[in-house]
């Protein structure tokens, strides 16, 4: 216990001693402010830096800097860049396919009423491609290459007016197509 009031009285005496400043405080007095502190009064030239000026035979007038322009060197990193763009962009190129959704408005055994179903689609849409899949002997008519459901959502409304079991399905789509689709 006595090493630590020790310790604590040093550190106050220090503080103390350290944070005395060499002129003391002076208050004014005023008669209108009930605030001692509100008339703080120091100067403190005595703690402020001095710096001297520098004569006229050591200022003299700097030559501006020559720096080389960005624009005659180009960078070897925008390369590297422009060479991994090019390189993406003709992988995205050769994508021709993706998840996506098509609306099935027909499934049945009569080919005539598949061939309605297909006559319907591009006179009422003609931005959605129907598509014709026969698996003995069911015929499966499907319309439209949608990137997302909602997209799909919206045909499948107008389409249910005339097919009532008009169904969304997941399926791989054509990307050009699908950019065609309002």
């Amino acid at each position: 216990m006595s090493f630590k009031s020790s310790v604590l009285s040093c550190f106050a005496a220090l503080w103390l001693f350290g944070c005395a400043s060499s002129k003391p405080i002076v208050f004014k007095k005023n008669t209108t402010d009930t605030d001692p502190y509100s008339n703080y009064d120091e100067d403190l030239a005595v703690v402020r830096p001095r710096y001297k000026e520098p004569s006229a035979a050591e200022v003299s007038p700097k030559k501006p800097e020559t720096r080389p322009t960005t624009s005659s060197q180009p960078l070897h990193i925008n390369r590297q860049l422009d060479a991994a763009t090019d390189t993406i962009a003709a992988q995205n190129r050769a994508i021709r396919y993706a998840a996506g959704y098509r609306i099935q408005i027909y499934v049945g055994n009569v080919r005539q009423e598949a061939d309605d179903a297909r006559l319907y689609t591009y006179q009422t849409f003609p931005e959605l491609n129907p598509y014709l899949q026969y698996s003995p002997p069911t015929y499966r008519i499907r319309i439209g290459d949608f990137m997302t459901r909602i997209d799909a959502e919206r045909y499948l409304q107008r389409v249910k007016e005339r097919y009532e079991a008009a169904v969304i399905l997941a399926e791989k789509i054509e990307l050009k197509k699908s950019l065609l689709v309002k």
